[in-house]
């Protein structure tokens, strides 16, 4: 088994590198420019038309090899992130609530076999709906240890147990209605009003949503006929006698009832976190009360670092909860943070690949290119073509905020001359410049949540490319109707 995992990190890793290879050879060869920048609600814009050549910034061989080191500190956030998920999700195993937890909703489907067929949907569309929102990404990873046992417990593979939370988040952050870190950045820019062409979103994102449960159903379907024909059948085969799935003696006790109830109250605060911003609104706009400023709360809601203490607290709780001694808690702790580590390295490597196209200051120049392509074409394959280029813009810099205060500033004017609405445009971004970070080896996201399977990174893009493929073509249709009805 330890052959076949390491072969699967050198995959991964090989890949990265190759990546790496590339990119640096593009500095070379892609002239470097840059477009000025300004400073617009807190964030650095460009400005459109300012693009001038800069002086060519090659990355040499010492500027790569540094690039994984300052990938570190530009990931440092992340990786801790994964370090305290890894530890006290090894702790809360530790104590045997995750096993007994995951018998007994076993058991509970067992029981109930015409509700077993409801997990894969029901997780989905959960999972899509917090992405869709409030632009769930980094959060999904919490659950991909949670979604593998329970997916192996029920006949399915680890595959779906991280497909599930991380893809249906994915799915419900590309296709979004309301998610701020796209929809709502981006409109902001192009000076649409805020969330306006609501009902057309949400027919996308229904549609979407549905094409992905339809492809999982049918891959659950065909590793239930052929489990071997599972893209993780060896990796499960040593993880259900790690986890003593095949026991069905396993009863939950008391102790272990309140460690699971820490746990769910955990993530219910961490929804409320995260959304604080919108319940603090809702509750100023229906009862005219200012929460922020009453309890002296900061505005906006919780990102990494909060929710990394929220779980930390999680933690501690669980294991006095669990009856664990200090030994017993700081070995579980640090045998979970161990197994994170080679994930943490993979995210340094991966954002090395950001840092070179950065110094080389290629970036701008690529969207100087495609930009002046884009306005020479009919608006509908331009429409197209603005995706496509936010595809490309997304490899390089896989945040959908970023990129909306690089590219957006100077699509917007640009939808006015090729004859698109900016609405059409925020969509083009939209669509283009998410779906390829569920196989993106440049996302920190993607590396961490295939990492928790150990799925090699080329097959899972093998894997997932038809259902990417059908996701883009979907898209390109997506764009048509907007031209004709003036959306």
């Amino acid at each position: 088994m330890s052959k076949v995992l390491s072969k699967i990190k050198l995959n991964t890793f090989a890949i990265i590198l190759g990546i790496i290879v590339v990119v640096t050879l593009m500095t070379w060869v892609v002239p470097s420019g840059s477009y000025q920048r300004m400073e617009r609600d807190g964030r650095q814009v460009v400005v459109p038309g300012t693009y001038e050549r800069v002086a060519r910034a090659p990355q040499g061989p010492f500027d790569v090899l540094k690039a994984p080191i300052r990938g570190f500190s530009n990931t440092s956030e992340v990786i801790v992130f994964l370090l305290v998920i890894g530890g006290v999700l090894s702790v809360i195993e530790k104590t045997g609530a995750i096993a007994a937890g995951i018998g007994a909703a076993s058991e509970f489907f067992q029981k109930k076999p015409h509700l077993r067929f409801l997990f894969i949907p029901l997780g989905i569309i959960v999972f899509s709906l917090c992405g869709a929102t409030f632009g769930m990404c980094e959060e999904a990873l919490i659950f991909i240890p949670i979604f593998i046992p329970l997916a192996l417990s029920l006949g399915y593979d680890s595959a779906l147990g991280t497909a599930i939370p991380f893809v249906g988040a994915g799915v419900g952050f590309a296709a979004a209605f309301t998610n701020p870190f796209t929809v709502g950045i981006a409109q902001g820019i192009a000076q649409v009003p805020l969330y306006s062409g609501l009902g057309y979103r949400l027919l996308i994102w229904a549609v979407c949503t549905a094409v992905v449960i339809t492809w999982m159903c049918l891959y659950a379907r065909k590793i239930h006929k052929d489990p071997k024909a599972s893209l993780t059948y060896e990796f499960d085969e040593v993880k259900r006698k790690e986890l003593k799935l095949t026991k069905t003696d396993i009863r939950i006790t008391r102790r272990q009832k309140w460690v699971l109830t820490a746990f769910g109250l955990g993530m219910v605060c961490l929804i409320l976190g995260v959304l604080k911003p919108q319940i603090c609104d809702f509750i100023d706009k229906t009862w005219s009360i200012d929460l922020i400023q009453m309890l002296n709360l900061e505005a906006q809601g919780w990102y990494i670092g909060e929710i990394a203490a929220l779980f930390l607290g999680v933690g501690f709780v669980c294991g006095i909860l669990g009856k664990m001694s200090m030994q017993q808690f700081s070995n579980a702790f640090f045998d979970g943070v161990r197994s994170m580590a080679e994930i943490a390295m993979l995210l340094c490597f991966a954002q090395a690949i950001v840092i070179i196209a950065k110094d080389g200051h290629i970036l701008d120049t690529m969207l100087e290119w495609m930009s002046s392509v884009i306005k020479h074409l009919h608006p509908i394959c331009a429409s197209w073509a603005a995706m496509m280029l936010q595809t490309v813009i997304d490899f390089f810099i896989p945040s959908g905020s970023s990129k909306a205060v690089l590219t957006m500033p100077v699509l917007a004017p640009l939808a006015d001359l090729i004859g698109i609405t900016r609405q059409t445009m925020v969509l083009a971004f939209q669509l283009g410049g998410s779906w390829l970070n569920i196989a993106m080896p440049t996302d920190p996201v993607t590396i961490a949540a295939i990492g928790f399977a150990h799925i090699g990174l080329g097959r899972w893009i093998k894997w997932i490319l038809p259902l990417l493929i059908l996701m883009y073509l979907l898209s390109f249709a997506f764009l048509v109707p907007p031209y004709f009805t003036g959306w």
